[in-house]
């Protein structure tokens, strides 16, 4: 009969890894419940019945990003463990996996909730877009998280949950310690090749079971399914690739994220054939305005309406009767039947209506080189039209600094909402809009004027008195798609209603003030607040567009309008351009004239390519949608994928490196 020791010495350090192994598996463990969680909360978003096997490759591939979190959680402790083989530390290596425990389940707890507000916010895992807040108003998002969630509640709940979970998993590590192992495990031999297993397993554990770089493993595991595919890395690993997305893309491997080739030139020749020995970038973005034989106006306003997407424009939708005074606008004047933002967010797509340029992830209000000018910027060229450069903004103009941003892009004047009411900073965001458009008309007056305005109402935390205002919540829930809305729901469709209401009255005292104003209508990014849809899934066309209605009967009277037209962003300013230049006037621009029939129909933004009739993002070019949700099969999306990262790549450039052509290939950077 075998002879045991309950607790030899010589056994220690195997009980001590024993406990590290049962935390590995219990982190390991957790996150695929995070995962079943994250998949429980957001299940509308599965495209289709999935197979089993498609769920397999989630878990499975998600698995080894969970298995390399967790080794690099028990790293601490294992080292400890490797050095008990040779000098035991007893107490303190104790002490050390404890502070891992907790520190661990503290770190898990914060970024599962976080992921899970990310979630429903932006309808993905954390990303790169995550940065913005690095620069966004950090005063305001706080204060927007307060009024929108219980904090102290949430917090209160994540610090009992951390302190059973650890009570109980520290307690599961010291009967791990404890364990009786057979005596042989403790002899030179068996220790020897132990330690040499532990090395191995930390390794692989910590490196190669995540494949071989991460960004591979984030999209060569597809499987099938758009959603599924967001849920595969863990959080963590999310959250690291979005750290290495923002840094490389402040460097010169930023260019090959955009464009793997980084063949700038190639990239301008096939954009602009006829620029083909062009001297630098710039002299590609030339052009000569035709000329426009109706009434040149005397007031140009570009409306960023904040949120304010398209899907509830659709005829489906109608019987909510949330946009009715947009929807009237574009059918008296011109509405594009595919639109698309630029950006994911404000300032993205801000951005790209002040300086020209396409966006390509690189905030260029911060970039040195576009703060010192650009020929593409809106406002130098509306003023060599004779324009005075205005900027309108809801909020405050310390926001992302685009007070400073602006005028540093030629706006003469600058307006922000402390400038638009007496109260003492009434809203994390700024002014009602109501009080945002009779400031910009009570300061308009006969000098003509090119004015940016960009509202603030449809944001979070929401605390316009919208019943006040008018609205009725109960017209909402008579449409049957409203009728089960909640009054929470209700209180956010309420303010889209109300920045409706504030927009379309302000076209009309616009136009009844003014001589020939022409007023370009949009919305700065889609809303993420789609309660309602008319199908079983969101078509991409209701995830992503935003609208864009031009209106002004005399300036429109003689334009020639093609019968189908798409866009984005970067072609509201050469269209209003061409609207107001004499012919043969020149400037510079990335996008191109709406109305000009003889340019293809398609608007390139928001990582995805929106045509009249069909919709694509630039990630999975082989699915084509046309606008109501059916597979477009007549659509080379490769083509428009391809001159999307094109038309990007020299954006990036642009605000990145400058005017001038690159001396050599540029490098890359090899992802985590």
């Amino acid at each position: 009969m075998g002879v045991r020791d309950p607790q030899p010495r010589s056994t220690q350090p195997l009980r001590q890894l024993v406990a590290d192994v049962v935390l590995w598996l219990t982190l390991v463990l957790l996150f695929l419940a995070f995962r079943v969680t994250l998949f429980w909360l957001f299940r509308g978003e599965v495209s289709q019945l999935q197979n089993a096997q498609a769920f397999m490759r989630c878990f499975n591939t998600g698995l080894r990003s969970d298995a390399t979190a967790a080794m690099w959680a028990i790293l601490p402790s294992l080292t400890l463990t490797l050095i008990g083989f040779f000098y035991p530390l007893g107490i303190w290596h104790r002490r050390v996996r404890q502070l891992t425990i907790v520190t661990a389940l503290t770190l898990c707890a914060i970024i599962f909730v976080a992921d899970v507000g990310y979630f429903a916010e932006y309808d993905d895992q954390f990303d790169h877009w995550i940065f913005g807040l690095v620069y966004d108003d950090r005063s305001a998002i706080l204060g927007t998280i307060w009024k929108s969630y219980h904090v102290l509640l949430l917090a209160s709940l994540i610090a009992i949950a951390v302190a059973i979970s650890a009570w109980l998993l520290i307690r599961l590590c010291r009967k791990a310690e404890a364990a009786d192992l057979p005596v042989f495990v403790g002899t030179k031999s068996a220790r020897a090749i132990t330690i040499i297993i532990v090395v191995i397993w930390a390794f692989v554990g910590a490196r190669v079971w995540l494949g071989r770089n991460l960004a591979g493993l984030k999209n060569a595991e597809s499987t099938g399914d758009v959603f599924l595919n967001k849920i595969v890395l863990n959080p963590f690993w999310a959250l690291r690739y979005a750290v290495w997305q923002e840094h490389a893309m402040q460097k010169s491997a930023g260019l090959r994220t955009i464009l793997p080739s980084g063949d700038i030139r190639s990239a301008a020749v096939a954009l602009y054939p006829a620029a083909q020995g062009a001297r630098n970038l710039d002299d590609c973005l030339k052009r000569a305005a035709p000329g426009n034989a109706g009434h040149r106006p005397t007031h140009i306003f570009i409306v960023v309406m904040e949120s304010y997407d398209a899907w509830a424009m659709q005829p489906e939708y109608a019987g909510l009767h949330l946009t009715d005074r947009l929807k009237d606008l574009g059918d008296k004047g011109v509405r594009p039947q595919g639109f698309i933002s630029s950006g994911i967010s404000t300032i993205e797509s801000l951005g790209v209506i002040i300086t020209g340029l396409p966006f390509a992830r690189a905030f260029v209000n911060f970039q040195p080189i576009v703060r010192r000018g650009l020929p593409t910027a809106s406002a130098p060229i509306f003023k060599q039209l004779g324009y005075k450069p205005r900027f309108f903004y809801g909020g405050y103009p310390s926001w992302q600094r685009i007070g400073e941003f602006c005028r540093e892009q030629g706006f003469d004047e600058v307006y922000g909402g402390d400038q638009m009411t007496t109260a003492a900073r009434p809203n994390e965001w700024g002014v009602e809009d109501e009080q945002l458009f009779r400031f910009v008309v009570e300061h308009t007056g006969s000098e003509p004027t090119f004015n940016l305005i960009m509202s603030t109402s449809y944001h979070p935390p929401y605390s316009v008195d919208v019943q006040k205002k008018g609205f009725d919540p109960n017209i909402v829930k008579s449409d049957s798609l409203g009728a089960r809305l909640s009054s929470e729901e209700l209180r956010v469709f309420g303010h889209l209603w109300y920045s409706d209401k504030c927009v379309g009255e302000f076209v009309s005292e616009a136009e009844r003030k003014l001589d020939t104003p022409v007023v370009a209508i949009t919305g700065d990014h889609y809303s993420r607040k789609q309660y309602v849809s008319a199908r079983p899934t969101h078509t991409l066309y209701e995830q992503l567009a935003v609208p864009l209605v031009i209106y002004g009967p005399k300036a429109l009277e003689n334009v020639r309008r093609p019968t189908m037209l798409a866009g984005s962003h970067l072609d509201i300013v050469p269209t209003l351009v061409n609207l107001s230049a004499p012919r043969g006037f020149e400037y510079y621009a990335f996008g191109r004239d709406l109305f000009d029939e003889s340019q293809p129909q398609a608007g390139f933004g928001c990582n995805a390519v929106m045509g009249p009739n069909f919709i694509l993002k630039i990630n999975e070019p082989a699915h084509v949608e046309d606008l109501h949700g059916q597979p477009k099969t007549d659509v080379d999306g490769q083509a428009m994928a391809m001159h999307y990262r094109q038309l990007h790549a020299l954006g990036w450039w642009r605000a990145m490196k400058g005017n001038e052509w690159p001396a050599k290939a540029s490098g890359g950077t090899r992802s985590p």
